[in-house]
């Protein structure tokens, strides 16, 4: 366009423009390609001169374009010598390329962002500018770091950088701690811009069309999010071009994000700011990674495997620490709820059958609203529910099993007529200005509806901290409650316009939306500290961010639903958020069992829903922690499955195979803290060149290095086809063992509580496994007179040309 065309368009609109590919132009005086040492790292700005073809095609364009002008119509136009630049970014050592460009592509570039949210949306994007025009003017190299600077514009107009082009600088620098990682950080700077809107920054770089991005937290419900956009924010309400995006939401549902991944050939990134992120990994042949913040960080990390890259990221973020010995040797943690009575009562029907537990949570321990299915947010016994609730503690822990509670960090007004002789935590929390604000009015953000004031604890407020701290967790719940863990959930989304205690003014709630949840999970973590605790007490998170992982266990919300079949996106999904949790750092990921089933599938429980929730029990005793839940706050009318004997008789024999495991466990949960390396495994990062795996479509999963589970996933199956990858295997029901040289796939009977379960036979953990499962009877040996039945028949047998295990 000329300039009196640009400026006739030059009003600003809000169009939903995405990150595309501009150009590069070198502007500084460079003859060969620039190599510059940082560290272990090589980067290197090369020149590339454009085939005479191109050439030529460029001068018949400019020859054209200048007959059509009329001043210039005389004006010879020779074919230009284009030179071309790129980067590219080596780990010396492994030869790893982590980061490179396409010549003549723009290798950094911002744009200007509005941000929106309403009460049922997530943070929407809206683009004003987009600048994707790159310069390099400068380049300096120090003893510690590369230095690129020039110009980003959103245009070229007769021949010149539109007006408006903010200066840029790319730093490079070795990273203090890890010969392997490399900090890359981009600043945009411009007096011209500020005001216009947020600041959006992005870095492209190519990638090939077979590589595997894993990673993202517990939320991506795809093992692969090559030819995917991911929104990486803790938002938990779904959008068009939201935060939420499709592939975050069909995972666990919860709030457990990172914006982090790792390829399946050691490559690695992670951000180290907290604003939301967008990695656009669509294209086959190049991603970006877009955030809204005014300064871009990141580390990349360059690795021989993606379990070493795992490794290292653990080392950057923090490690998980291990749990309680209890939680892994007693059984299960049941979700119940109800009241005294119901509680002892699915306790007696459980212990009559031999169930091992370890905890039982009561979420409703501070009552029910009567108008809705939720409880009421004041953190204080409800004794009218629990009447006698010292002596129901009591009991429970006089055969071993702690108890549990749920928490977060927003608080109800109670209405006036249920003050009476109840704490009033709301009134507290508003008197000492503890609770979030509405920056308009000055008043209380209003997390509920109109008819139920909600409110929220401000965990950028120091003193609100410390109060809540004191006062819910360690007085109410580790003191009158006698709690000795509990669930920990950010169950709302931090609005981006509210007034908070570090922006008091309002506005900046961008870098607030992903820390929130991981402060929140601070707070447990210090309140169990101070009271001296560790080692004993402890809770679980289903929100959080990069370094949640080094204070607590992380869950998938409670709120999956368990009737979804496999095609649905229930259990798979799950499934995959559970493994991108743990390669993001959330090395205890697992997920609760729902137990609640709704009413409108009619009186009782149907086949299927029974089915299914079995399904679910079997999977979930492979994880960290073998937890259900009692549907709470997911339907309004439910059944509950603790009601059906053959659940409950399934959840003992289920709870007894989790409890048989906890030696092996034991292992898997040291690896986890010493080497960040998750309990519960996607199959290719111990086989990073079988292209089963690398084709993302598995639904099969490891526990460590020994144990191969493919769970089943649909309801009314008997039998299961399944791959096995190259080993040693056993099948844990039947004994039966093979060597398999090369990946294939074999058909294995898998009835309700018995799925396809393999173990590695020179793993010494399973011998000791195989007995106590024999002892307890979950696993019945074969007797000379008993009658040959599918589950121990000879797995070998040729059948349909396809071998049976």
């Amino acid at each position: 366009k000329n300039q009196k065309g640009y400026a006739k368009n030059a009003r600003v609109s809000v169009t939903k423009q995405k990150v595309e590919p501009g150009r590069l132009f070198l502007r500084v005086p460079l003859e060969e390609d620039t190599d510059m040492e940082v560290g272990d790292f090589r980067v290197s700005v090369k020149l590339s001169m454009v085939d005479p073809e191109t050439v030529e095609r460029v001068a018949k364009k400019l020859e054209s374009a200048n007959k059509n002008k009329k001043t210039n119509s005389n004006m010879n136009v020779e074919a230009p010598k284009i030179t071309l630049a790129n980067i590219v970014v080596v780990h010396v050592p492994t030869l790893q390329v982590v980061w490179s460009s396409e010549p003549g592509v723009n290798f950094v570039g911002g744009a200007g962002i509005l941000v929106s949210q309403s009460s049922d949306t997530p943070c929407q994007e809206h683009f004003l500018w987009h600048a994707n025009i790159q310069t390099i003017d400068v380049i300096n190299h120090g003893k510690s770091d590369v230095i690129i600077r020039g110009h980003l514009s959103k245009g070229i107009y007769n021949g010149e950088l539109h007006k408006k082009s903010p200066r840029y600088a790319l730093i490079l620098r070795k990273h203090p701690v890890n010969s392997q990682c490399l900090n890359l950080s981009l600043q945009i700077e411009s007096e011209d811009i500020q005001g216009e809107a947020n600041q959006s920054h992005f870095i492209t770089s190519n990638t090939d069309a077979t590589d595997v991005f894993m990673g993202f937290g517990h939320r991506l419900s795809t093992p692969n999010a090559k030819g995917m956009e991911i929104r990486v924010s803790s938002s938990s309400k779904k959008g068009k071009n939201g935060y939420a995006s499709k592939e975050m939401q069909e995972g666990g549902a919860g709030n457990l994000v990172v914006p982090h991944f790792v390829t399946t050939n050691g490559a690695s990134f992670f951000l180290t700011t907290s604003e939301p992120s967008v990695f656009d990994l669509r294209h086959d042949d190049w991603y970006s990674v877009r955030v809204q913040s005014s300064v871009l960080k990141g580390t990349w990390i360059a690795a021989s495997s993606a379990l070493e890259a795992m490794t290292i990221h653990a080392s950057l973020q923090g490690r998980v620490k291990k749990m309680p010995m209890w939680t892994q040797r007693n059984g299960a943690m049941l979700g119940l709820s109800g009241g005294t009575f119901t509680v002892r009562r699915i306790h007696k029907a459980l212990q009559q059958r031999g169930c091992p537990i370890a905890g039982v949570v009561i979420s409703d321990w501070t009552g029910m609203k009567t108008k809705s299915n939720r409880m009421w947010y004041n953190w204080v016994i409800e004794r009218e529910l629990y009447p006698n609730w010292q002596r129901l503690v009591d009991d429970l822990e006089s055969v071993g099993i702690n108890v549990g509670l749920y928490v977060n960090p927003c608080i109800d007004e109670i209405p006036p007529h249920l003050r009476s002789g109840r704490r009033y935590i709301f009134g507290e929390a508003e008197d000492n200005g503890y609770l979030i604000k509405d920056p308009n009015t000055k008043e209380v953000y209003n997390f509920g509806t109109d008819s139920a004031f909600t409110g929220a604890v401000d965990m950028t407020n120091l003193d609100a901290v410390n109060w809540f701290k004191e006062t819910i967790i360690r007085n109410e719940i580790l003191g009158r409650a006698g709690a000795s863990f509990w669930m920990a959930d950010t169950n709302f989304d931090p609005p981006i316009g509210a007034k908070y205690k570090c922006d008091p003014d309002g506005g900046r709630g961008l870098s607030v939306v992903n820390q929130f949840p991981q402060e929140f999970a601070k707070v447990s973590r210090d309140a169990i500290r101070d009271a001296g605790r560790d080692g004993d007490a402890f809770f679980v998170a289903s929100s959080g961010f990069s370094q949640t992982a080094q204070l607590v266990p992380t869950s998938l919300s409670d709120r999956v639903s368990n009737l979804h079949a496999k095609k649905d996106g229930g259990m798979m999904a799950a499934l995959n958020g559970i493994i991108n949790g743990g390669i993001s750092g959330f090395a205890l990921g697992h997920c609760a069992v729902s137990m609640a089933v709704p009413e409108k599938l009619g009186k009782g429980i149907s086949s299927r829903s029974r089915d299914m929730i079995c399904r679910w029990l079997e999977m979930m005793a492979f994880t960290t922690l073998f937890r259900t839940h009692d549907g709470e706050g997911i339907v309004t009318s439910s059944i509950s499955a603790y009601e059906d004997n053959v659940v409950l008789d399934q959840l003992t024999r289920w709870s007894k195979v989790y409890k048989a495991l906890a030696s092996y466990r034991q292992n898997l949960l040291s690896e986890a803290s010493f080497q960040g390396w998750p309990v519960v495994r996607h199959p290719v990062l111990h086989y990073p060149t079988d292209k089963h795996f690398l084709k993302g479509i598995s639904s099969s999963f490891m526990l460590g290095t020994s144990m191969y589970v493919a769970p089943v996933m649909e309801p009314g199956v008997t039998t299961a086809r399944v791959y096995l990858p190259p080993g040693a295997w056993g099948h844990l029901w039947t004994g039966v063992t093979r060597t398999v040289k090369t990946g294939d796939y074999f058909d294995v009977p898998a009835p309700v509580g018995e799925p396809p379960v393999f173990y590695s036979i020179h793993c010494p953990h399973m011998n000791n496994l195989v007995w106590v499962l024999q002892e307890e009877g979950v696993i019945v040996t074969k007797k000379k007179d008993q009658k040959k039945s599918k589950m121990i028949s000879n797995p070998f047998k040729k059948k349909d040309n396809l071998r049976a295990f």
